[in-house]
């Protein structure tokens, strides 16, 4: 059975998920970490792009609180750790390699260097899942069979959730929408890639949303396509 996959992004009113000095999400708020906090500790697995991860350098280690809320759920203290990085750019010093108790995983393609595969290969298991770009399809297969994930979170960037709303495989979108503008032509935003023709848009429907001190917290459903 295919995963459930939900996307989950902080943004500007923009559309911006970074500024112009790279500052990564640090516009949004505490509340929206603990959102995402909160968010996480009901998946099994989260699965981030290399940028994502060379920029945040994120554990994906849960604190106390939210693995007391995965524990009550029959889910390990830990979520799996993914990341996608189709030329191997992902440093394997990343401390989402650094153990706690919960598989690390890198999706990769044959575009990877041979020494950076062997590095990567001592501190994750490394699923060369295409020629030229990944294949999410392979990447959801792979989670399921081997890992038994029923629920994925993706934390982008913009090529990543790109990548997964082309693939046709995203059910659900949380998104934040933070009281700043930051404006550039060359900023990232929360879903980048080719983009859609009006025809190929990708619909939502809006399950719920809630306004904090300016931060407005919305979860959409995606219609089926």
């Amino acid at each position: 059975m295919k995963p459930k996959v939900s996307v989950i992004v902080a943004t500007t009113v923009d559309g911006k998920i970074t500024t112009s000095d790279n500052a990564s999400s640090k516009f949004a708020s505490r509340r929206d970490l603990e959102h995402l906090l909160e968010v996480r500790s009901h998946h099994d697995a989260i699965l981030a792009g290399a940028k994502t991860i060379t920029n945040d350098d994120p554990t994906f280690t849960s604190g106390p609180r939210y693995q007391d809320i995965r524990q009550k759920q029959g889910l390990p203290p830990n979520p799996i750790k993914c990341v996608v990085s189709g030329k191997g750019s992902v440093l394997p010093t990343a401390r989402m390699f650094h153990h706690n108790d919960a598989p690390a995983a890198v999706f990769t393609t044959e575009q990877i260097p041979n020494r950076r595969l062997r590095e990567l290969s001592e501190v994750a298991t490394v699923y060369h899942v295409g020629q030229i770009e990944v294949d999410f399809g392979q990447i959801l297969r792979i989670l399921a069979d081997r890992y038994k994930v029923q629920q994925l979170l993706i934390e982008g960037g913009g090529s990543v959730n790109a990548a997964a709303f082309q693939a046709g495989i995203v059910d659900d979108l949380y998104l934040t929408l933070c009281p700043k503008v930051a404006g550039g032509t060359n900023v990232p935003t929360a879903v980048e890639g080719h983009g859609f023709t009006l025809a190929d848009l990708v619909d939502l429907e809006l399950q719920q949303h809630q306004i904090i001190e300016g931060e407005v917290f919305l979860h959409y459903r995606v219609c089926s396509r």
